[in-house]
């Protein structure tokens, strides 16, 4: 068999995602696994059997890696800390050992950076994270301290004084070292599921991390931190962080301070300090690859260390055995994530390969950092970064010849023809340009189904974007693996590679600027379907394979046209819908309520939190797109509290709106003139709505407005003119009430006197409303639900509701709600369960 590594490691694949899909038990997994392999023996011994042996030994290998994956995921002992602990944050005292240290930034540089956050955040506002990983040992109960295992993730949130105050927190943050036993005293949790369709599944994250976490510390003072004493500290692993700490530590010590973040996350991953907007830009054209430590620095690494080798009097051994060295080393240094450990294992056998005197074969070679990567830890196949580096890699190692080949048929023609002499004097230049358009352009069409089906982008001009970015990105890892080493042999010539680092640093955040502002240099999208991602890379694989299997490239250009234009065509052909259904999502302490009408238009009701100035772009678009939501035909801003608001210039640059509606007293306020220059800038028409009137264009359901007064009121609260919906359709209704508080309820009450409802949301996040029992007993509910946090929901509303046998969900328990009415009846269902 011709690269038996290819077909071990794709059954090896196949078993880690069966493994996932499925929920068998670990051991019937191994009985099944070893039942195969005791008839995998018996068909070796008798000849006759030996067609059986390959089905049967691929069996075995994938029931072999079903159950290796579950032992490496779900497999926990009886004392772990996951079963003593909740999703609710209590107060814990645990003891254990740092195997993920920080990155401690010296002095100097802390004060620098702290002086620096507190100029661009708001008044009053200071948020400074140090994360490490602790390996629990124990902690402490009511009858003592319990021994306990797991990794917890702690993030220590020091104050603004004690940072000011570095001299006295500095001593304790050096000591968060890789074998430090340490005492902790905080708020101990275990990270809860997504609230909403769509969203990040950050416990997922965690688990499939390197140790895993199942756990979530907080401590808010560097007083609640006492360390212990080094426990099992392995040399080769402190050595690596305290060498990390200290490059990390040169290149804010002499870069500029506005380029150190991005030349640390360039060099060594570090993206603790790379503001968001710079990270939205490299998304937004393409090139996130540059700032997520990738294959393309191992190469960079390599390449620029084997240069100088080359000029030494050292033999090939050793020149090689350097190279794996530092590839180790970088890997270790780099956090061991799957893009550097496949791009490493890759090197490491073509350097090894080629040490032994064997042929390179680089299928093979991709095959075997993949097995061993998921053999390090299976997780890793669901791993984002894995797949789009897997996929990169293929692309450009199978695609970008062919791409080369079929859009540069005729120079390539001519350049085989010319000798030397011939050349003009631009042809290398020509040369570079043509082939890095054909790489770029074979890596973006292999990644191209995941990156809009994880990120939901789409980026058209990333084959021009990468030849323009790339020498500057070149430039910033020469200079600083030179600034490393200098900074390390010689200090004082560090400074001038410090300077080039930071300057080309400048120029590519200033071209990376420029490039997001053309137009249609990026736009959102849904994403695709798995069948469709599955259709997309099975026309590929027939493209570039067409020669083997004898089949002709036209059909399979016709075939993939047809096969697109059925998922185009089902995507926009819906069948006309006949139930109304009410979508209540988890925004914590805010508003986010999505309405889908039987015509198939829609309303978001409210956009906002104050948990999050991002809930519309982690919340809202991830749970529009998953429902494949383009376009929104109404917003209605409920009043100006940026909790039911400051998500919608998220949602504005990702989704096209129609329009947006709030009441008099929104628009006339210091943040309704905010969100009218947005819309604005935007082109979205916005205008006034008010009590007594009808929005009309979402027929046969009827959509009336019960509050406020169309005047403003010097005896209202901003929360009493909050605008109250009412929705009918089918002879059943809800209410939508916003924030109203006891006012608000008089003024609809003295109104509207039969406003019975079926449906209502409970106003003010279910705090406690003098009148809100007489409400309720007029709207007379079957049920109820409450978007709020669980700090605010009062025991009073909740006691009233319970005794009128009303039907209560509440979105930080239960997720997103969703009510339907159709002629069936009311349903509703909660996202977590």
């Amino acid at each position: 068999m011709q690269r038996p590594i290819v077909v071990i490691t794709l059954l090896f694949v196949c078993g880690i995602y069966l493994g996932y899909l499925t929920d068998i038990p670990l051991s019937v997994t191994l009985v099944i696994a070893f039942f195969f392999w005791v008839f995998c023996l018996f068909c070796l011994c008798l000849h006759k059997f030996t067609a059986l042996l390959i089905p049967c030994l691929s069996v075995f290998l994938i029931t072999t890696s079903m159950a290796y994956y579950d032992y490496r995921t779900e497999s926990i002992p009886a004392n772990h800390i996951e079963y003593l602990l909740t999703t609710d944050k209590s107060l814990q005292r645990i003891t254990g050992i740092i195997v993920k240290p920080p990155v401690v930034l010296d002095e100097n540089i802390l004060k620098n950076r702290l002086l620096r956050l507190q100029s661009e955040q708001m008044p009053g506002r200071f948020s400074y994270k140090i994360s490490f990983t602790v390996r629990a040992e124990k902690i402490e109960t009511v009858s003592g301290w319990k021994d306990i295992s797991g990794y917890i993730k702690v993030n220590l949130y020091p104050s603004k004084d004690e940072i000011l105050m570095a001299d006295n927190i500095l001593p304790i943050l050096r000591e968060l070292v890789y074998g430090q036993r340490v005492e902790l005293f905080g708020r101990a949790f275990l990270p809860r599921t997504p609230g909403n369709p769509g969203e990040f599944d950050y416990k997922s994250y965690l688990r499939r991390q390197m140790p895993p976490v199942r756990c979530l510390m907080t401590v808010v003072n560097t007083h609640n931190i006492k360390p212990k004493g080094i426990y099992g500290n392995h040399w080769i692993y402190s050595s690596v962080y305290a060498l990390k700490n200290y490059l990390n530590n040169t290149i804010y010590t002499y870069t500029f301070s506005r380029s150190a973040p991005l030349i640390s996350s360039m060099l060594l991953g570090n993206r603790v300090d790379l503001p968001g907007e710079v990270i939205d830009n490299f998304m937004k054209t393409g090139i996130m690859h540059f700032i997520a430590i990738s294959g393309l620095h191992v190469g960079i690494v390599i390449f620029t260390i084997f240069l100088p080798l080359r000029l030494l009097p050292l033999n090939q051994t050793a020149a090689i055995g350097i190279i794996l060295v530092i590839i180790v080393l970088y890997a270790l240094l780099t956090g061991l994530n799957p893009p550097v450990l496949r791009a490493g294992m890759m090197a490491i056998v073509f350097f090894c390969s080629f040490l032994i005197r064997r042929q390179w074969d680089i299928t093979s070679g991709i095959f075997t950092a993949m097995f061993f990567i998921l053999l390090r830890n299976p997780s890793d196949l669901f791993n984002i970064g894995f797949q789009l580096s897997v996929l990169a890699t293929m692309g450009i190692v199978y695609g970008s010849s062919k791409i080369e080949g079929t859009l540069f048929k005729t120079a390539i023609f001519v350049d085989t023809l010319q000798v030397k002499a011939e050349r003009g004097r631009f042809f290398f230049l020509k040369k570079y340009l043509r082939k890095s358009l054909c790489v770029s352009l074979a890596a973006c069409l292999a990644t191209l189904p995941l990156t809009s089906y994880y990120f939901h982008i789409v980026t058209p001009l990333v084959p021009v974007v990468n030849i323009l970015v790339f020498p500057l990105f070149w430039a910033i890892i020469v200079c600083g693996i030179m600034l490393l080493t200098l900074g390390i042999i010689c200090p004082p010539f560090a400074a001038f590679f410090a300077w080039l680092a930071s300057i080309a640093d400048i120029a590519l955040g200033s071209l990376v600027s420029l490039l997001v502002s053309i137009p249609y240099s990026y736009f959102y999208v849904t994403g695709p379907s798995p069948p469709e991602i599955i259709v997309y890379y099975g026309f590929f694989l027939l493209l570039l394979s067409y020669t083997y299997l004898s089949l002709d490239p036209g059909r399979i250009i016709i075939w993939g046209l047809l096969s697109a234009n059925i998922f185009v065509f089902a995507g926009i052909v819906k069948a006309p819908g006949n139930s109304l259904t009410v979508t209540c999502l988890d925004a914590g302490h805010g508003a986010a309520i999505f309405i889908q009408f039987p015509n198939g238009k829609n309303i978001l009701y409210d956009a906002g939190s104050w948990h999050s100035n991002n809930v519309g772009r982690y919340s809202i678009a991830p749970f529009l797109w998953s429902r494949n939501i383009k376009l929104i035909d109404l917003v209605i801003l409920s009043h100006e509290h940026e909790d039911h608001w400051n998500g919608l210039p998220a949602i504005a640059e990702r989704f096209t709106i129609k329009s947006v509606y709030s009441q008099p007293h929104l628009f006339a306020s210091k943040a309704g003139q905010r969100i009218l220059s947005l819309l604005n800038k935007q082109r979205i028409p916005a205008a006034t709505i008010s009590y007594g009137e009808m929005v009309t264009g979402f027929e046969p359901a009827v959509v009336k407005i019960l509050n406020p007064l169309p005047f403003a009121s010097d005896f209202t609260r901003t929360n009493d003119n909050s605008c109250v919906l009412k929705i009918e359709y089918l002879g059943y209704s809800i209410i939508l009430c916003a924030d109203i508080e006891e006012r608000g309820i008089e003024l609809i009450l003295s109104r509207f006197p039969e406003i019975k409802s079926d449906i209502l949301q409970i106003p003010h996040h279910g705090s406690s409303i003098r009148n809100l029992k007489k409400f309720i007993d007029v709207v007379q509910p079957a049920y109820s639900f409450i978007n709020t946090s669980d700090s605010i929901v009062s025991s009073n509303t909740l006691d009233l509701l319970e005794n009128r046998c009303i039907m209560t969900l509440m979105t930080h328990k239960e997720g997103a709600i969703t009510f339907t009415l159709d002629k069936n009846g009311i349903h509703y269902s909660s996202f977590r369960k």
